[in-house]
């Protein structure tokens, strides 16, 4: 038996058979690991495990009674089949082993700072998460975007959740795709047939209500992330942003949150979106934003950042993030509406900084440097 510490996790890993003939000794040892560490939720790895008995469910079920946050992961389809049967599935949190996916000789589609999309042939597609390890983050994902697509988001059709080596991913249906980012490239449309597409998929999203609880407010976790670099940018900035923020709107309309061009395919004539972790609620101001960290802020402290990111010039980055701008709110003239997605925009860069990659001292200052400048000239955040 194998133990480990995932935060505060402990994960203790069986294999083989857990029968009347080794159930007192995988109780005990099990006992023992579990006095060594300090843990908020205990999990059973049943990934290498072939078959329970009576016996072996006995020992599961005294586990559970000690711990009532007991978790069984990457239960063969037969041992699954036994603890539902014997009723542990509607006691405790049991998941199915995941089904397996090479990927060693397929086609990268799309790839970003958090996962890498997958061809693995002509109708299927799998989104690896990078940094991603926690089943349940995911499955928040799958629900969301399952909620999404019936409320009538252009969402890729997710099937399940899948393993990919040492990672976890998600796999779409997805017939004859490309992303946005490659048709863009190959000018398979005329720039601007495409680009009016991807403004009537951000007015869709940005129209479309939800009251599901399950969705967070954009706006709230703005306000988490002035809380990250108070300390930094003075009392009277931290004062001018919370008062900015206590004054915007906040509709029940959706904001994805990484509407960029690599997590969006193009299928046919439509653009369906394949990422859907970053889903929240409240005003188009925090889209662009968001949008405008990788199109456009990134490449001023780091230049040539778009193009090793994208490989496009942070010039045609720079050239859609306003035409797509200005095509959403109808005219030419945006440069109002620009400053309040800057001052969004500088505020969530530093956050990012902080939380991804805290050495690099030149994009926090640079944003914070920004931020500052703009707010004297921004009196609301409204769009």
């Amino acid at each position: 038996m194998v133990d480990k510490m995932l935060g505060n996790v402990l994960v203790l890993s069986l294999k083989g058979e857990i029968n009347s003939a080794n159930a007192g000794e995988i109780e005990k040892e099990a006992n023992e690991k579990i006095a060594a560490h300090t843990f908020s939720k205990l999990v059973l790895d049943f990934t290498n495990v072939t078959y329970v008995s009576s016996a072996g469910l006995r020992v599961i079920l005294k586990l559970k009674q000690k711990f009532d946050n007991l978790a069984i992961i990457e239960a063969s389809l037969v041992v699954y089949d036994v603890l539902s049967m014997t009723g542990f599935t509607d006691i405790m949190e049991i998941h199915k082993a995941l089904n397996r996916v090479d990927v060693s000789k397929a086609e990268v589609v799309g790839s970003g700072f958090f996962s890498t999309v997958y061809r693995i042939d002509k109708d299927t597609i799998v989104k690896v998460f990078n940094r991603t390890s926690d089943p349940d983050q995911i499955n928040r994902e799958l629900s969301l975007s399952k909620q999404a697509f019936i409320l009538g988001i252009p969402t890729a059709i997710s099937y399940d959740m899948v393993r990919v080596d040492d990672k976890l991913g998600v796999r779409f249906e997805m017939l004859d795709c490309k992303s946005l980012k490659a048709a863009y490239q190959e000018k398979v449309e005329p720039y601007g047939e495409l680009t009016k597409k991807y403004i009537q998929l951000l007015k869709t999203i940005n129209t479309t209500v939800s009251t599901d609880e399950r969705i967070p407010s954009m706006l709230n976790q703005y306000r988490d992330k002035l809380e990250k670099v108070k300390a930094d940018i003075g009392k009277d900035a931290y004062a001018k942003i919370a008062s900015l923020f206590n004054n915007m709107d906040d509709p029940r309309t959706f904001v994805h949150g990484d509407c960029h061009f690599k997590n969006i395919m193009v299928q046919g004539n439509d653009l369906l979106l394949i990422d859907m972790d970053t889903l929240s609620y409240g005003s188009p101001l925090f889209e662009f934003s968001q949008i405008y960290a990788p199109y456009v802020a990134f490449d001023e402290d780091d230049p040539g950042n778009s193009l090793r990111f994208f490989n496009l010039p942070s010039s045609f980055c720079v050239g859609l993030f306003m035409d797509l701008l200005k095509g959403y709110l109808g005219k030419e003239d945006v440069s109002e509406e620009l400053k309040k997605i800057q001052v969004a925009a500088y505020l969530h860069m530093m956050w990012w900084t902080v939380m991804n990659t805290p050495e690099n001292k030149v994009r926090y200052n640079g944003n914070k440097k920004r931020l500052l400048a703009l707010l004297p000239e921004v009196n609301d955040l409204n769009f």
